[in-house]
């Protein structure tokens, strides 16, 4: 009853009406936040659907007197070579730079050797020397051996490059995992390699997921470096180098209409050259929200 009587007053003093209006501005809020972040996304989406003449006469905020769908056409055939190039350079490297650094990492935790400590620290001391410094180095290596303008020579640095913070973070992460489920494997006979698969890995996975999926976004994304290495060829390089040669060629494609994309296209090959990374973004998020970033198992 004294329960009852507290909540009825709290009724009849207001305070449910003060939260009510504190929900309703954090809402607010939220919902101007999201639209500010979309509206590059939502401009950007009706440019690419404009006619030449729409986006000549019209405002920025006008929309298409007739919509446009064959400017993603135009887009998709552009970029649809770069775009497998890209994606088959960044899954290689992803892939290799996982199996690396996942298994020295499971080294440094599993075993017991002189030096482990001083080889680990030598590991991981390129993260302290900024990116920028091993650039010239990196190039004239690549140089060297040959493979300037090749896809060797994206993938080996991608995967070098990488895997030192990755195994620092995932020698991390493997410290923290139990020992008795390893000592049981070892009682029934596991070897290094089983453990490695059929523990490791598992008990990892989220923290690997989003390990992956942040580094594939990154490669995906690069555009120095791509641009050092296929510099007088862009457009048979990676996406992102070529994106000003494409863009070029997708706006003079000629319509079924007869005339000209236009900008149109331009701005469609901007939204269909991240299609990948909203996939990879979606992945990501499940991870985060699932509480696997945290342990490797849900919470």
């Amino acid at each position: 009853m004294q329960s009852n009587r507290i909540i009825l007053r709290s009724r009849k003093s207001g305070k449910g009406i003060k939260s009510v209006w504190a929900q309703a501005l954090l809402i607010a809020y939220l919902v101007l936040m999201v639209f500010i972040t979309l509206l590059p996304v939502i401009i950007t989406f009706t440019l690419s659907l404009k006619t030449e003449q729409d986006i000549s006469t019209g405002s920025l905020w006008s929309l298409p007197t007739k919509i446009q769908w064959a400017n993603y056409s135009s887009a998709f055939t552009e970029a649809l070579s770069n775009m497998g190039i890209t994606l088959f350079i960044d899954l290689v490297s992803v892939f290799a730079m996982t199996m690396i650094s996942t298994f020295t990492a499971y080294i440094f935790v599993r075993t017991r050797f002189p030096g482990r400590n001083i080889l680990f620290y030598l590991i991981i001391l390129p993260m302290l020397v900024p990116g920028v410094v091993s650039l010239t180095p990196q190039y004239l290596t690549i140089v060297k051996m040959g493979l300037l303008g090749s896809w060797w020579s994206l993938i080996l640095p991608y995967v070098a490059g990488n895997q030192i913070a990755s195994v620092f973070l995932f020698r991390t992460f493997m410290a923290q995992q139990p020992n008795d489920i390893y000592e049981a494997a070892e009682i029934d006979g596991a070897g290094d390699f089983r453990m490695y698969f059929s523990l490791s890995l598992p008990l990892t996975f989220g923290i690997i997921m989003v390990q992956v999926i942040s580094i594939f976004s990154a490669i995906y994304n690069d555009y120095l470096w791509p641009l050092m290495m296929f510099m007088n060829n862009p457009e048979h390089g990676t996406l992102m180098p070529a994106l000003k040669e494409l863009a070029v060629r997708a706006s003079e494609t000629i319509l079924p209409s007869g005339l000209k994309a236009g900008r149109g296209a331009t701005y469609a090959l901007y939204l269909v050259s991240g299609i990948p990374l909203i996939f990879s973004t979606v992945i990501g998020l499940k991870f985060f929200i699932d509480g696997e970033f945290a342990s490797g198992m849900k919470l």
